[in-house]
């Protein structure tokens, strides 16, 4: 049975490597998946390379010029999926604590999990080379922080920099819209051959990766529109208009969040009031940036709740 089980994985990975235009004819736990073929669009002239940081407790990303999707496969899939967003302000990707650990969580319950890497604002020292560690990273990155609480200063009468003046300084994320948006139309697309239901394909994010998710909810086509939304402390947008056929969206967020709880408490009026199921939690002893760590604290449930809700609005089976 094992040297069946291997084969076929190899076979799957023959696959993906050789067959071009459509590439993934099944899916292997662990896989990586290209969202575009050839260059990404918008960033072909990019010439850095990606960079990992793995000297810390939540390894990050930076840098990305490749967006791909990691598949988690379930032992028992139910043919609902997940794509998830990592955060991390547009400028690198909380890889473990926002993808890999929620992804691990999520496979429990049948889901197929597709880990998003998307495209993020290019950090680069001034003679133009990626950080060679997170102390340089910080050289980098601080500025950004610094003239987004300056201007949140200047317009709002606060040092916390709201998620609209922290969005003017890193322009790439429209490149992280994109890529959400190519992400649910190659799973969608692909649904068939995957094993999937077309109509139970969900996106969720965390803080930059929530309003990635967020947008994605807001702006789509029949092709890429979610059937479920998390939001997990962000879901920024300028104005909530909730479209037609949008699924439910289930939100949560530290209560005295640096990006300001009324942000995702815009979202859930605005599906409550278009009567579109929503649920909103809101924890009181923690902080942004929580993601699927353990504090043996009530955030700690976040997770539960969400897929609890997913079942109550039968995007999961009970």
């Amino acid at each position: 049975m094992k040297k069946l089980l291997l084969a076929i994985a190899l076979l799957c990975g023959l696959s993906t490597m050789a067959s071009g235009e459509n590439p993934q004819k099944c899916l292997t736990d662990g896989q990586v998946i290209k969202l575009y073929q050839g260059k990404a669009p918008g960033s072909e002239n990019w010439k850095h390379q990606e960079v990992t940081f793995t000297s810390t407790s939540n390894p990050i990303v930076l840098n990305v010029v490749e967006p791909t999707m990691k598949v988690y496969l379930p032992e028992k899939p139910n043919g609902t999926a997940m794509i998830v967003c990592p955060g991390g302000g547009f400028c690198m990707l909380s890889i473990r604590t926002e993808g890999e650990l929620a992804a691990k969580e999520l496979v429990k319950q049948g889901i197929t999990v597709f880990v998003l890497k998307y495209r993020t604002n290019p950090m680069l020292m001034k003679d133009g080379r990626a950080p060679k560690d997170v102390k340089e990273f910080l050289s980098v990155y601080m500025p950004l922080v610094e003239v987004s609480k300056q201007k949140s200063v200047e317009k709002f009468h606060t040092q916390d920099p709201s998620v609209t003046e922290w969005c003017s300084e890193v322009p790439y994320e429209n490149l992280a819209f994109a890529d959400a948006n190519q992400a649910m139309k190659v799973v969608r697309q692909n649904a068939s051959n995957w094993n999937l239901n077309a109509n139970k394909i969900g996106i969720m994010g965390f803080s930059a990766g929530a309003i990635t998710s967020m947008h994605q909810t807001l702006y789509n086509t029949p092709e890429t529109q979610p059937n479920f939304t998390g939001i997990i402390y962000g879901g920024w947008t300028p104005d909530v208009k909730v479209p037609s056929g949008a699924g439910p969206v289930w939100l949560c967020s530290p209560v005295n969040d640096i990006f300001h709880a009324d942000e995702p408490e815009n979202v859930y009026h605005a599906w409550r009031k278009a009567k579109v199921p929503t649920e909103l939690h809101t924890f009181w002893d923690c902080n942004h940036g929580f993601g699927a760590s353990k504090f043996n604290k009530n955030v700690d449930n976040w997770l539960s709740l969400m897929i609890d809700f997913m079942k109550d609005v039968k995007f999961l089976p009970e």
